[in-house]
């Protein structure tokens, strides 16, 4: 998914960042849901998205959520890219 550069439409509007501040107290201690090592007071935290951005897998550590989102991206943009051969010239 594209970004607008309006966090609403992004998908990290008020509600999301309401829900993210509700959450990361309990956080700490917990599993990333990506690594599965155990989050830790003073690591940058997300709430992270399900892939089509319409719930939530839970609490990941920052660097796992934007790693696993530049994945995904990147091989979006692999997909729809269309290489031509020398057939196609």
């Amino acid at each position: 998914m594209a970004r607008t550069g309006n966090t609403t439409a992004d998908g990290y509007g008020y509600e999301h960042q309401q829900l993210r501040k509700a959450l990361l107290a309990e956080a700490y201690g917990q599993p990333c849901v990506h690594c599965q090592l155990v989050m830790l007071p003073g690591q940058k935290l997300d709430l992270d998205h399900t892939a089509d951005r319409t719930g939530y897998r839970g609490m990941a550590h920052a660097s796992c959520n934007r790693s696993e989102g530049a994945r995904r991206g990147n091989a979006q943009r692999r997909r729809s890219r269309t290489l031509k051969t020398s057939e196609a010239w």
